[in-house]
């Protein structure tokens, strides 16, 4: 079938890839570079926040996401249908980031082109399964393990574009046998006990060299009971700083994340800030996908090594003359090819003559 659109081919969108990662390599190393460059100049100590660096490569990364799916379908879909379909995804964006159905511009604007792009790597997955039925095993897992890795690679940019814009921070004081709400969360603690006593070789007036206050709770969510856990607010005298523990919960779907602020013990309160960070698992789920392609590539290319070098030894190559023979028999294969090709083009020239 003819091509209708010509520029729309691998090479190409290889190439519009390769000059957008440069692209976003630049920005990213100038961001790197910059407070370096300040402080060797000026003296002055400068920090970029994460807003930095997310503002001025979204586009960049949208425009990867894009150029991905184009290459998926490129080649296993009919090229009149590509354009649209990337097109429509970008519109559907456009249109998100205005109607904002997730109360949240970069997820409204991110998660349809991530979508499509997850669609379309796996379509491409179910396209080399079907042709490769025939293949041995050895080259279907070389063939698929690159686009496990670009599964990886989108999970990681789902789990950072909904993790850290979905997260929820908030901290409350809480007093012992009483439980207490944080705002946003759905999830109560009740502080069991704070146990505190002293740890270490004694130091100075000191019967030890540290503090330490134990905090013992239960996490209720919903209402209903769900884990019990423990921090620490430790105070080290011999270097002068205090230090605490948190607590991790890594769920399927959340990450919580709880740590103490201040304790006053006369009190018998502790103030704890909490931060549950949903769709986390997408990103450390892409990692391991990622470090499973790459692990997949490299064992099945050295394979390939192998088996090639094993083939081309003095075994499989004969004595001098039957190489000899092989590439002269090569030779005239080919000369035979180019005087068919000149006759023809002799016999049209003089059809057309005529």
């Amino acid at each position: 079938m003819k091509n209708k659109i010509p520029q729309l081919t691998t090479s190409n969108t290889m190439l519009a890839t390769v000059v957008t990662f440069l692209l976003l390599a630049t920005i990213i190393t100038m961001g790197m570079l910059t407070p370096l460059i300040a402080k060797l100049t000026t003296g002055v100590e400068l920090s970029l926040e994460a807003s930095y660096f997310n503002n001025r490569t979204a586009i960049p990364v949208a425009v990867l996401m894009l150029l991905l799916s184009t290459c998926m379908l490129v080649g296993y879909a009919e090229r009149r249908y590509i354009l649209p379909i990337v097109g429509a995804s970008s519109l559907v964006s456009v249109i998100f980031a205005v109607v904002s159905p997730f109360g949240n511009t970069p997820i409204d604007i991110s998660l349809p082109i991530l979508t499509v792009t997850l669609l379309a790597t796996l379509y491409r997955i179910f396209g080399i399964y079907m042709k490769s039925r025939s293949m041995d095993t050895r080259t279907k897992i070389r063939k698929l393990s690159a686009h496990v890795i670009h599964i990886g690679i989108i999970l990681i940019l789902l789990g950072i574009v909904l993790s850290s814009n979905m997260k929820v921070e908030s901290s409350a004081v809480l007093g012992t046998n009483e439980m207490t709400a944080f705002e946003g969360q759905h999830y109560q603690l009740i502080v069991n006990s704070m146990n505190s006593y002293y740890s270490g070789e004694a130091f100075r007036t000191y019967p030890g060299s540290s503090y330490t206050t134990e905090v013992i709770f239960d996490i209720y969510k919903d209402g209903n009971y769900f884990k019990s856990g423990k921090v620490e607010y430790i105070t080290d005298f011999k270097w002068g700083q205090t230090y605490t523990t948190t607590f991790i919960n890594r769920g399927l779907t959340e990450e919580l994340f709880i740590a103490p602020r201040a304790i006053s013990e006369s009190d018998g309160e502790i103030d704890l800030y909490m931060r549950t960070v949903p769709f986390i698992n997408c990103l450390w789920g892409g990692m391991y996908l990622m470090v499973i392609g790459i692990i997949a590539l490299l064992f099945t290319d050295r394979r390939s090594e192998q088996i090639t070098g094993s083939g081309s030894g003095p075994k499989n190559a004969g004595p001098s003359g039957n190489n000899n023979a092989v590439s002269s028999g090569v030779d005239e294969r080919y000369d035979r090819m180019l005087e068919q090709e000149i006759k023809k083009r002799r016999d049209k020239r003089t059809k057309d003559r005529r």
